[in-house]
């Protein structure tokens, strides 16, 4: 008898190990707060308490189901907060940045449905200084959605294994009911190639009735005849492509976009070139340097970014970021998220400055 429920227990044990080990659920977040201090918040030198900046604060949860012979069934529920107020970042939304259900397949790949990223995101973030520095140092209203502003409703995403450092995807969304809740009509493509030191990236989306609030967004009307606030893009595409090299502690990234709008009778592209290096001083201190150009028409903007980043632990950290930003023909100087309200006459920023700082301290941690 004693035998038995020896066994028993045994076997019981082997079943609740295997079982946990064919399924899992993570809960996992971001938390980032600090303050910043904008030299030219509307004409004034201000100090915010700004949480989310260099890395939006989020909350979810991920799963997986082993469903064997290399098939798996996959989920991500992701919702973004205030940490200041305690409130959704998208009110009567509970996962306002991803939501989506899949299978994967170890030799034909992933396919998912749901709220998702399109593959700027994907392919082309990593090469630039914004993913390492965050708010202030993305190009201008994060047209090309490097920031992770475009998050695409009722999407079906399929992305290929990876085959000698090569990947691949693509991405189609029906429209949403309103613009509040997504956007229209959205195709977005992607690769990348990843061998040792070098990783290389490619991506393009199109995007059909997009809402915009240029003036909030980049300090821009986009075009002198638009308002200075809230517009219905007809199509807004992106095509973007970028590299970097790491050789010993230093890793070069170097990133190109152009995106074209069409709004009404307008119509106008707005290429961006950056380049940007970080630099490895200790196993917990890195050292981040770039510069970016971008213009519209006549209009043009350029951000130079410093930061410095300290690991207390492999789950948190302590920084500081340094943006300057310099726009002329027309621009106002807005950093993405910076809170600016702009004035403009004629399409023209009547405001007072054409350049502003945005110097925060922060702290961050992981879960």
């Amino acid at each position: 008898m004693k035998k038995f429920i020896c066994g028993s227990a045994v076997v019981l044990s082997l079943c609740s190990t295997m079982a946990h080990a064919q399924s899992s659920v993570t809960l996992y977040g971001i938390i980032d707060a600090g303050l910043t201090y904008f030299s030219n918040l509307n004409g004034h030198g201000t100090i915010v308490a700004q949480d989310g900046s260099v890395q939006a604060n989020r909350w979810g949860v991920r799963g997986t189901e082993d469903l064997g012979d290399g098939r798996s069934v996959v989920f991500v529920l992701e919702n973004g907060f205030n940490l200041y107020s305690g409130s959704m970042v998208q009110s009567g939304v509970i996962f306002s940045r991803q939501a989506f259900l899949g299978l994967s397949d170890r030799q034909l790949g992933t396919i998912t449905l749901g709220k998702q990223y399109d593959f700027f995101w994907d392919d082309l973030t990593q090469f630039s200084m914004g993913q390492k520095a965050g708010q202030y140092s993305w190009h201008p209203g994060d047209f090309d959605h490097l920031a992770g502003t475009l998050h695409i409703n009722n999407a079906i995403k399929y992305a290929t294994p990876t085959y000698a450092g090569f990947s691949a995807g693509g991405l189609y969304a029906t429209p949403s009911q309103s613009v509040s809740a997504g956007t229209g009509r959205v195709f977005s493509v992607g690769a990348r190639y990843s061998n040792g030191p070098v990783n290389l990236g490619t991506a393009y989306t199109n995007t059909h009735d997009l809402g915009l609030n240029a003036p909030s967004q980049a300090g821009t009307t986009l075009f002198v005849d638009l308002p200075a606030g809230p517009v219905m893009a007809n199509t807004v595409s992106s095509f973007g492509i970028g590299g970097s090299y790491l050789l010993g502690s230093a890793l070069t990234r170097v990133l190109l976009t152009d995106t074209h709008f069409v709004v009404g009778n307008n119509s106008g592209s707005m290429p961006t070139i950056e380049a940007n290096e970080v630099v490895t001083l200790s196993p917990a201190t890195s050292i981040m340097a770039g510069y970016w150009f971008s213009k519209l028409g006549a209009q043009h903007w350029q951000n130079a970014t410093l930061m410095l980043d300290y690991a207390l632990s492999k789950r948190t950290d302590v920084y500081t970021t340094a943006s300057y930003l310099w726009t002329s023909g027309g621009a106002a100087p807005v950093f993405l998220g910076g809170g600016s309200s702009p004035v403009f006459e004629n399409g023209m920023y009547s405001g007072t400055g054409s350049s502003a700082c945005a110097v925060r301290v922060g702290l961050r941690t992981y879960f």
